[in-house]
């Protein structure tokens, strides 16, 4: 699927997976620096602000085919607001419920058609309905507001890949972690999100990049990095 494809499915469905813009070997590389890292008893547990851990992280920040698709929806002097999350399900772990991403939840009903973010989640393992992949509510994007609280929706679905895949979703896209019902597999995906210019980022939401980390970084991710890093 090249850039046009992927832009035109994530307007309509406000989701796309995009298959094998990583190497299997890469994934699984990035998955054993991470699990170290994380609370192998938790369930479902997040590690933010990886990037200052696992630098190895940067070039899943600026592929060049992601940051094409992601400044068609954002247009210029967007940026990086997260420094990078690991999303570790491991097996029983509970499911989540819909939401739609911050900062929407401050936004005045109806929302806005255009989008005031992107989200990504790299797949580092296989992304499948029983290991709990990411479940999406095609479409809901342009509900104009928030799910319903413990209303089902028929047509929820997960978004399953295989490792190395990519997941790209609008912020305003219905969507929850997926319940993890197997006993042996788990899925960790490495989260990064993207910000129209316009939209403060608030200092606490999530951890800084380290100023020394930022500075040997290449200029293209430096400009991506630039609100989110420590101040000098």
């Amino acid at each position: 699927m090249d850039a046009a494809e992927a832009i035109s499915v994530i307007s309509e469905e406000g989701f796309c997976v995009l298959p094998d813009l990583l190497e299997s070997q890469e994934a699984e590389r990035l998955d054993a620096l991470a699990r170290p890292l994380m609370d192998p008893e938790a369930g479902y547990v997040k590690l933010e602000g990886a990037l200052n851990q696992i630098p190895d992280l940067a070039p899943l920040c600026m592929n060049p085919l992601l940051l094409e698709i992601v400044e068609h929806f954002l247009g210029a002097d967007y940026f990086l607001s997260n420094n990078v999350a690991m999303m570790w399900c491991q097996p029983g772990g509970g499911g989540g419920h819909l939401h739609a991403d911050w900062p929407l939840f401050r936004v005045p009903q109806p929302w806005p058609r255009w989008t005031l973010g992107i989200q990504t989640m790299w797949m580092l393992t296989d992304f499948t309905e029983e290991n709990g992949a990411t479940r999406v509510v095609p479409g809901s994007h342009l509900s104009g507001g928030p799910p319903v609280s413990g209303r089902e929706y028929s047509h929820e679905m997960p978004a399953v890949g295989k490792k190395g895949s990519l997941l790209i979703w609008q912020t305003a896209l219905w969507h929850r972690s997926g319940k993890n019902t197997t006993t042996d597999q788990y899925r960790m995906g490495a989260n990064i999100g993207f910000k129209s210019w316009f939209v403060h980022r608030p200092q606490k939401e999530w951890p800084l990049l380290r100023r020394k980390l930022y500075q040997r970084l290449p200029a293209e991710l430096q400009k991506l990095l630039r609100r989110s890093v420590e101040s000098a």
